[in-house]
């Protein structure tokens, strides 16, 4: 990738890129064509493959949300932790054990339930709505944190995060390879009515999608003969994708007036507005 960019740049044999300002706009450029991606995520093929070796599923185990305990408004909230190297969410599936026997449902069997998103906006509206309100019919999940005490600082110690791959201990030294997703656990919140005596959430299934490995090159690297360095998580195709978006950043940060004809000659996958669905045939 490093001597990618230097061949677009015309500067393979006498290199103006400062390695540091490399591993910069390498993790930038990465972070960069992954938004993009997400945003017309399952579009079509394509855009389900661009970001296919980040997506992961987890299975969690709910607790009740103790900030919630003595409240009628969110009485029976169970929440999760989502995992440390989280990114964004794709779907989530929940799971109940019925605690007695109910209509058409044995006690002790299980049964799944897909959950919508819950956003800020909307919260207000689930309560009095009868068609939107939660119930174990129409499960909700909610990313929040609840703040009980507003006056606590946030800890700057960089050694609380245990991370899934390892402990890296030092989130200012980072290492390469690791996954950098988030300073603190993210919580989600599941919401299925005031009621759970009946149906008990016990699982929540979630896709979701990775932060990608931090990239980082050495000079020992860039000097040695045989190539030593980190391998791109992402395939082939899709790191010419991360190239040209490391290009345009180079150019720019260089004030390159090639840019202005880079981007045009480069555009290989159409913009997120230009993507179609692709037609299902009957």
């Amino acid at each position: 990738m490093f001597e990618a960019a230097l061949i677009e740049l015309n500067k393979r044999e006498a290199p103006s890129l400062l390695l540091e300002d490399y591993n910069y706009f390498a993790n930038k450029a990465v972070n960069q064509f992954i938004n993009k991606a997400y945003n017309a995520y399952d579009v079509n093929q394509q855009k389900t493959d661009d970001l296919r070796v980040l997506k992961g599923s987890v299975v969690l185990v709910p607790v009740p949300a103790t900030e919630w305990a003595a409240s009628d408004l969110f009485d029976k909230t169970y929440d999760v932790d989502l995992p440390d190297d989280y990114l964004h969410i794709l779907n989530c599936i929940v799971e109940y054990t019925v605690q007695k026997q109910y209509k058409c449902y044995n006690a002790g069997m299980q049964w799944q339930q897909g959950a919508k998103r819950a956003t800020a906006d909307m919260l207000s509206q689930l309560l009095h709505n009868y068609y939107m309100r939660p119930s174990y019919k129409n499960p909700y999940y909610y990313i929040n944190n609840v703040n009980t005490d507003i006056l606590n600082p946030i800890s700057t110690k960089p050694t609380d995060v245990n991370y899934t791959q390892g402990t890296p201990g030092d989130l200012v030294q980072k290492t390469a390879e690791y996954r950098y997703g988030n300073r603190s656990k993210v919580r989600m919140e599941i919401r299925y009515g005031k009621d759970d005596a009946i149906f008990k959430l016990s699982k929540v299934y979630v896709d979701y999608l990775r932060a990608p490995q931090f990239i980082r090159l050495t000079q020992e690297e860039v000097d040695a003969v045989e190539d030593t360095s980190q391998l791109l998580e992402f395939p082939d195709y899709v790191a010419q994708e991360i190239v040209n978006e490391l290009i345009h950043l180079l150019m720019e940060n260089a004030s390159d007036p090639r840019l202005q004809s880079h981007i045009p000659i480069n555009q290989s996958i159409a913009s997120p507005q230009q993507e179609q669905p692709q037609a299902h045939k009957k």
